[in-house]
């Protein structure tokens, strides 16, 4: 079995922020509340790095199944009690401008959440997504 194998190193600030430094990118990581306001707090990231995991695949779907898509946008949005240190529910929501069957595009939809090494690992029972398909003839 090959391993793909992934690394990040972090630097405190002497606060509650830190400076992650992953393969050749660097970038902050910090909170708005107690910390200086650096960068996105980490909970910030992991919705990030959904988003991002999701983006990955449905490119790469898009272009292995040479789909025509005008564009696309994925938002996802996380949220949990102040009491409890854990994200309820994750959801996700792709908006994407194309002619292409729906059925192509929630074909890819199924793919991208079953190969998202993120989606996966955060795990698809906490994670909500749907797809609004928009008509290039359409769009407001």
């Amino acid at each position: 079995m090959e391993r793909l194998e992934y690394q990040a190193e972090l630097t405190w600030d002497g606060n509650v922020g830190s400076r992650a430094k992953v393969r050749e990118f660097e970038f902050s990581i910090d909170t708005n509340t107690d910390g200086f306001n650096k960068g996105p707090n980490p909970t910030e990231y992991l919705l990030a790095a959904l988003g991002g995991c999701l983006t990955v695949n449905w490119g790469r779907l898009i272009k292995k199944m040479r789909l025509n898509v005008e564009s696309m946008k994925i938002t996802v949005s996380g949220w949990r009690s102040r009491d409890e240190p854990q994200l309820k529910e994750i959801r996700y929501k792709v908006r994407i401008v194309t002619n292409e069957p729906e059925k192509k595009i929630l074909r890819v939809k199924e793919l991208a959440e079953k190969y998202g090494t993120v989606f996966n690992t955060v795990g698809k029972e906490k994670i909500k997504g749907e797809v609004e398909i928009v008509r290039p003839d359409s769009k407001p």
